[in-house]
């Protein structure tokens, strides 16, 4: 098994395991027994634990790199859901970061530091996409620069706790819980919409069912034995 082989069976098994269990309970000798190799070779690898979440973060980054920074060329509502859904499919996807991410944040400096570089870029986007909508005569921006901001950081707050609050009520995720989601985002720009809200609500639903089937949730488990 090649280098980049190994370390992608690694990293593949760790984030199976840290978003069934959590990071907490799983060992890199339990990664290794898992992947069917060595301590000793995944250390080769990976000197600790907390280097492989910094790899998975690394490739939650590269995923929002890839395609994730010309939503402002599509300025519709329609976008907009499903920017949201493909936010949530990502957190989804490395949900013991953001089911941690405080305490990762807290430990890890270097990750604290990347995580705002990345969530700085991302929010100037969304302002891209904002002021493209606007363009297009969708939205009406405030003129204070601070309420805009206030307005774009509330949306990042929604998308990225939205599964939070689902688990914390024993909801699933569903495309109807997703969509309810996407409402709470649609009643902070209610003010600003050009559009009808109850229309543009109704309308959104089909999106989201369509990008949300094949989006599976992963469970959460209690830890394996050593």
């Amino acid at each position: 098994m090649g280098t980049r082989e190994t370390q992608l069976r690694i990293m593949e098994t760790a984030l199976r395991l840290f978003n069934e269990f959590g990071t907490a309970p799983i060992s890199t000798n339990r990664i290794a027994t898992q992947c069917g190799i060595s301590k000793g070779n995944l250390h080769y690898h990976f000197r600790t634990k907390q280097e492989i979440i910094s790899r998975l973060f690394d490739e939650a980054i590269n995923e929002m790199n890839t395609g994730w920074y010309g939503d402002h060329l599509e300025p519709t509502l329609e976008h907009m859901a499903q920017m949201f859904v493909r936010q949530l499919q990502l957190i989804l996807r490395y949900r013991f970061f953001y089911r941690e991410m405080a305490s990762h944040l807290r430990r890890d400096r270097v990750l604290r530091r990347r995580f705002a570089d990345n969530r700085a870029r991302r929010l100037r986007e969304i302002e891209r996409f904002f002021r493209a909508l606007e363009a297009r005569g969708v939205l009406r921006l405030p003129a204070d620069e601070r309420r805009l901001r206030t307005i774009i950081d509330i949306t990042w707050i929604v998308s990225d706790n939205w599964l939070n609050y689902l688990e914390y009520h024993d909801r699933d995720v569903t495309p109807e819980s997703i969509n309810a989601g996407y409402n709470e985002i649609l009643e902070v720009l209610h003010p600003y919409l050009a559009a009808d809200l109850p229309e543009v609500t109704r309308d959104a639903l089909p999106t989201i069912q369509r990008l949300m089937a094949v989006t599976q949730a992963p469970a959460h488990h209690e830890p394996p034995g050593p």
